[in-house]
């Protein structure tokens, strides 16, 4: 290799070197051009209703195609409310009060604060501690084998047992197959 860069004529070399120095700056800003395919997740805090809700819905059609074969059974959660979110806060008395009287209204006033981070683009966001996911009000499922009794009480009794909930929040029905084949 050292031989062959030897043979090269001086000038030759240095339009050499400066065409890979070109080259490999042409290189470096087309990279910034193309996208990662990342994305930004810092804006959004956590995961919404609407991700949990199809999270759970996918786990539940797994549950009943594994028990019934019916590879697209139709599930409908229903959620009690949103995703709710706990900050950080810190608590200051308020001991402003000027007469006695104001001072015992005021004794078990406080000021709530939240503590903030900053965040990647430059402003501040409070600091989540806690993310409580919503509860599930109601679970429906119609698949194929679902007026079997026997079938029916299986797919109440993984689905009550996977999420956690009472059985009078699932309910199981037969239906038209909506696979093909």
């Amino acid at each position: 290799m050292d031989s062959l860069f030897k043979k090269i004529p001086v000038i030759n070399r240095r339009k050499l070197w400066i065409f890979l120095a070109f080259s490999g700056i042409i290189l470096i800003f087309i990279s910034t051009l193309i996208p990662t395919g990342k994305k930004d997740k810092s804006k959004t805090a956590g995961v919404t209703a609407e991700e949990y809700s199809k999270s759970v819905r996918e786990s539940v059609s797994s549950i009943v195609t594994g028990i019934t074969g019916d590879k697209k059974p139709t599930v409908v959660i229903t959620l009690e409310s949103g995703v709710r979110y706990n900050y950080a806060d810190s608590k200051e008395s308020d001991t402003s009060a000027s007469t006695n009287k104001e001072a015992e209204e005021n004794r078990k006033a406080t000021k709530q604060s939240y503590i903030t981070v900053k965040s990647s683009d430059g402003g501040e966001e409070p600091l989540i501690v806690t993310e409580i996911m919503p509860e599930i009000r109601g679970v429906a499922i119609v698949c194929r084998m679902g007026d079997d009794q026997t079938v029916a009480e299986k797919i109440q009794n993984a689905v009550t047992a996977a999420l956690n909930i009472t059985s009078q929040r699932v309910y199981v029905s037969g239906g038209i197959s909506n696979e093909k084949g």
